[in-house]
């Protein structure tokens, strides 16, 4: 097991534990006596918070920020996806200035806080900085799907803080936040068990919360990522589970049982309508409560601009530019996708468009527009063009009204091949 750096078998008492007032409880083996409490091991004075002096015990809990996410999926060109990987190191400031901001007393970060395949060395060190920033703020670390707990994963492989404690995979680990409050987790790794909570149960009395990296719903056959749902949490005696996975956020549950802040950004266009946010919560007399706090920056915005009766390029950048402003898309952290729809009299270079746009915002074109032709005049052409025109309107004459468009978009088609101009096997028109 890991703690702040130093390793601790996991059947013997803790000891050499950082300087921190939390207890960690090291779970007994099958058919071994219950554990006892073990204590805070060696204290400096000066970099404690007296727990047993506060009334209320408050936690700012995240997830899946994903540092050094690639964004090349998402079709953006590297400058962007630079950009955007520099952002979300942002984000994981802005969340530690939120906890600095409420005073909280410790942090929970639920997996998925960097990417395994991407990560670099600067992001141990950056993490190692930030995180130790917050001493004697406890930060607790349960690893998910995209930086499991592996031998050759940051987390093994790097000294963290004396506050930071990260989750070995496994079974569940008990840490003892306060009097009679304790933070249970675990680590993911591709080999742990999914039923993390199969057959557990919490053996002491107290208010009880779970850190995990996992998905909701029933255990699938075979490996797969920690699933839980608020039935085995229940039946598991936790009284809050702090989760990770989701990206869109779920900041409250019917019965309270679980949240799932979703990322800090939105990492792609289908992100974008959910909630990103840490959600504080404050434990006090037992009771659990919870409020989300936004954190994002990003915005996603999906247009359709129509092209039809403009007759140029400058024409069409006008209207883009118009509906940009309508939608609000006007700075560097707007991700706007334009579908370019209706019957042109032009030929659009995309490359060009872009260029006059001009916008702060990244723009990407979806051209579906076709040029426009006048079908009845070059069907009484003497050409080969108005012999392909005159057999598709046959074509058309006895299809039924469901392949009209189909028929349309192939003599379009056709007819720019026709003219000389290139046309791509997947073009619309």
């Amino acid at each position: 097991m890991m703690i702040g750096g130093a390793r601790v078998h996991p059947n013997s008492p803790c000891r050499g534990l950082p300087s921190q007032q939390t207890t960690i409880l090291c779970p007994p083996a099958p058919g071994s006596p219950r554990p006892t409490v073990a204590g805070p091991g060696s204290l400096q004075p000066s970099s404690v918070r007296d727990w047993r002096a506060r009334l209320m015990f408050t936690i700012l809990h995240c997830a899946d920020l994903h540092l050094e996410a690639s964004f090349a999926a998402e079709g953006v060109p590297p400058a962007v996806g630079n950009w955007r990987r520099a952002d979300l190191q942002a984000a994981l400031g802005r969340v530690l200035g939120l906890a600095r901001e409420h005073q909280v007393d410790a942090v929970t970060i639920a997996g998925d806080l960097y990417e395994h395949e991407c990560a670099l060395p600067d992001t141990v060190e950056l993490l190692r900085e930030q995180l130790g920033a917050l001493a004697p703020v406890q930060v607790f670390i349960a690893p998910g799907e995209h930086d499991p707990f592996s031998e050759d994963s940051l987390y093994a492989l790097s000294s963290w803080p004396a506050n930071v404690t990260v989750m070995p995979p496994g079974r569940l680990d008990c840490y003892e936040l306060a009097p009679g409050l304790y933070l249970w987790g675990a680590g993911y790794t591709p080999s742990a068990d999914p039923d993390v909570l199969a057959g557990f149960k919490v053996d002491r009395k107290g208010t009880h919360l779970l850190l995990l990296h996992a998905a909701l719903g029933s255990v699938p056959a075979g490996d797969g990522p920690y699933r839980v749902d608020a039935r085995s949490l229940r039946s598991a005696g936790i009284d809050l589970a702090l989760l990770g996975h989701l990206h869109r956020g779920q900041a409250e549950h019917s019965d309270g049982s679980y949240v799932y802040p979703g990322s800090p950004e939105p990492l792609c266009e289908q992100e974008a309508d959910g909630e990103h946010l840490v959600v504080l919560v404050q434990v006090e007399d037992g009771a659990c409560t919870t409020r989300a706090l936004p954190v994002s920056q990003w915005r996603f915005r999906a247009l359709q601009v129509d092209l039809s009766g403009s007759s140029s390029i400058e024409e069409a950048a006008a209207l883009v530019r118009v509906a940009l402003r309508e939608a609000g898309a006007v700075d560097e952290r707007t991700s706007c996708r334009v579908a370019l729809v209706g019957v042109r009299r032009f030929e659009l270079d995309l490359e060009a468009l872009a260029a006059m746009v001009e916008s702060p915002a990244y723009v990407r074109f979806d051209a579906k527009q076709s040029i426009s032709y006048s079908v009845e005049q070059l069907a009484y052409e003497a050409t080969l063009r108005g012999q392909l025109v005159r057999r598709f309107r046959e074509r058309l004459a006895s299809a039924p009204s469901n392949e009209h468009a189909r028929l349309l978009t192939a003599l379009g088609l056709g007819l720019r091949a026709l003219e000389g101009k290139q046309v791509r096997p997947n073009e619309s028109g």
